[in-house]
């Protein structure tokens, strides 16, 4: 009897600890409630059946100062996940890609940025790619009334001009 209880008093701590940790953790969802105009497609493959690697994309608003304030995170666990930014202001994009192996205990991350001006009518499809230690993302602008397709170049915050 005593060691069903202990049992289950040491489930009842170990889910409350995690319940902490993912509410302290500082990580805010992407609202997501916009009409989709990113098509964000993601592969990921280790170099390793010891690792993992997971993808996620940070979005801030971009304010006419070229100031950033955090909206929320989308992972992307999802081979193709559709998102809503506005299209009527700038957006600051980080994709991080975070890699971590279950023997080692190592962990480490890297990321790639691009600051986006959505415009209205227009889609955009987003190729997020991390295989063997090399990561890419790719940004191609659609506009489905005339078929016309061309890829962004990934630009910095610091081509953002004050408006």
């Amino acid at each position: 009897m005593r060691i069903r209880i202990a049992v289950r008093c040491r489930a009842v701590y170990a889910s409350l600890a995690l319940v902490l940790l993912i509410g302290c953790s500082g990580v805010k969802t992407y609202p997501n409630t916009l009409e989709k105009n990113l098509q964000i497609q993601t592969v990921t493959r280790s170099d390793s059946v010891f690792s993992k690697v997971r993808a996620s994309v940070d979005i801030y608003r971009v304010d006419p100062e070229c100031q950033l304030a955090y909206e929320g995170t989308v992972d992307l666990d999802a081979p193709t996940r559709a998102v809503g930014i506005p299209a009527t202001r700038r957006s600051y994009l980080v994709f991080t890609f975070a890699s971590s192996t279950f023997l080692g205990g190592a962990n480490s991350a890297t990321s790639q940025e691009t600051l986006l001006e959505p415009r209205p009518g227009y889609r955009y499809d987003i190729d997020v790619m991390y295989e063997d230690n090399i990561y890419n993302v790719v940004v191609r602008e659609r506009y489905s009334r005339k078929n016309t397709v061309r890829e962004l170049p990934l630009a910095d915050l610091r081509t953002c001009k004050k408006r």
